[in-house]
């Protein structure tokens, strides 16, 4: 007895132990995660930051660009000086800088047409993102009511093991009282064991469900499933419903529809952005810039200098006067003295400007404008097609869902009136044993029709509930199980 109760003391603390090592979430705490966690939408969110990125630059792309450059040369040989112009044969040390700006003044209004087509990828990644997060929902959804079927099926069966325990019980008192044959017994214990084979299943079946369920929430401690207080209520009737209301919701509420729009204004847009390089472009600009040499010199004042030349007389009237010999003539000339420019100086002093306007007329390059307006038109009535299979991809997969949840909801009257029907049926085989009318095997065989229609009944149950969701993701309402 001491021995009981500490094996039962111990059991109740590693129980204990166990139920706060593991969370439990609901089915909105299981969705939230995995959208913040899911590998697809992440890339779908960065997918988006691409078309922010290509909005931010055709927003700023009509404004001018400023560029500053510079350089620093060493020359040695024969060079051209960038302040004199000279050509010189010695080493020396240039130095530059410049600052130019550029704006478009025209260009067949691509600039406005490309913010434009920017804007609506950028709306439409955003709407990418919000049917990836709905799919992953729906997916997360239905392993989330796995986990819960599977945690009613060992219900079940641990209901059975109960049931064929107690019957047991009942026959090994029978037997006891000599009213029963003691075989009768050995098959009892058979249906023991397989409820207890049935139990390791529905065990198993679990752990597999969390195991997906942990995969698609990319988690991996341990978890388990909130399941529902009775009933988990129903909001989409199919019987109620048409295809045609059901379509039109779709229609309206899944963002791949809104998207697919999008992207049908964004090729639009792209046939004129295409269009514009075949109209002329205006562009302006303007510069600054200046230069130093180390050769750079300025002039600092002059010097008077007597310079003497010979020339030979053409003149005759001279020639016959002063002879033939040339004649020495002087004369006052002002040399300039030269001295080395300062650096700061010689910036200031090379200063530079120029302003200009440029005008581009296409008249013809190789077909590649046109081609492109071609290509751009070509995407469009590809993008309509692509709409056009979307719409009719959306319209049977609502026409199947539709069906579907209509099927399972009479699986769910034809395995519940199934299930009543056994009841009854085991009910009377029951009576009869007790009697003595029949014998074990038959009692067992119409335990197990009773077992098989209760799981059916189960199955029937949460397949009607999961496709009663999917109309629901049509319909645009959010997946709740309460």
């Amino acid at each position: 007895m001491f021995k009981n109760l500490i094996i039962s003391f111990c059991l109740l603390c590693i129980a204990i132990t166990f139920s706060h090592a593991q969370e439990t979430w609901s089915l909105e705490k299981c969705v939230d995660h995995a959208l913040s966690n899911n590998i697809s939408i992440a890339q779908a969110k960065i997918g988006q930051k691409f078309t922010e990125i290509d909005e931010q630059q055709a927003r700023h792309a009509k404004y001018p660009n400023v560029n500053a450059g510079g350089s620093m040369n060493l020359n040695l040989g024969r060079s051209v000086d960038p302040v004199t112009n000279d050509f010189v044969s010695e080493t020396f040390y240039a130095n530059n800088f410049s600052l130019n700006s550029g704006v478009v003044l025209y260009n067949g209004r691509r600039l406005r047409n490309s913010l434009k087509q920017a804007k609506i990828n950028n709306q439409s990644a955003s709407l990418d993102i919000e049917q990836s997060e709905r799919d992953i929902a729906l997916l997360v959804a239905n392993t989330y009511l796995n986990v819960i079927f599977a945690k009613e099926n060992l219900k079940i069966v641990n209901n059975q093991l109960a049931l064929s325990q107690e019957q047991l019980k009942q026959l090994n008192t029978l037997i006891t009282a000599g009213t029963r044959p003691e075989n009768e017994a050995l098959n009892i214990e058979a249906q023991i064991a397989l409820n207890e084979q049935n139990i390791l299943a529905a065990e198993n079946s679990i752990a597999t469900a969390l195991l997906n369920l942990k995969q698609l929430l990319r988690i991996n401690k341990d978890i388990d499933v909130i399941i529902p207080d009775g009933d988990i209520p129903l909001r989409s009737d199919p019987d109620v419903l048409t295809m045609e209301e059901v379509f039109t919701s779709a229609l309206n509420t899944q963002p791949s529809i809104k998207a697919a729009e999008l992207d049908l204004e964004s090729a639009l847009v792209g046939v004129d952005i295409a269009e514009s390089a075949l109209k002329p472009s205006l562009n302006a600009g303007a510069s600054i810039g200046t230069n130093y040499s180390n050769k750079g010199v300025f002039i600092d004042g002059f010097n008077t200098v007597l310079a003497q030349q010979e020339v030979f007389i053409s003149n005759p009237a001279i020639v016959n006067l002063i002879g033939t010999d040339p004649v020495t003539l002087s004369s006052e000339q002002q040399v300039p003295i030269f001295k080395n420019q300062s650096y700061f100086n010689q910036i200031q002093d090379n200063l530079s400007y120029g302003v200009g306007v440029n005008l581009n007329i296409p008249i013809y390059n190789n077909m590649i404008n046109r081609s492109n307006v071609e290509r751009a038109r070509l995407n469009i009535e590809t993008t309509e097609l692509a709409n056009a299979q979307l719409k009719d991809n959306l319209k049977l997969q609502v026409m199947q869902a539709l069906v579907d949840a209509r099927t399972a909801k009479l699986q769910v009257k034809a395995s519940q009136k199934s299930y009543d029907a056994q009841t009854a049926a085991f009910a009377n085989t029951k009576r009869r044993y007790d009697l003595g009318g029949i014998n074990t095997y038959d009692y067992i065989d119409a335990k197990n029709q009773l077992d098989i229609a209760q799981l059916n009944l189960v199955i029937a149950k949460y397949d009607y509930i999961f496709k009663s969701k999917v109309i629901d993701f049509y319909m645009g309402y959010p997946l709740k199980l309460n």
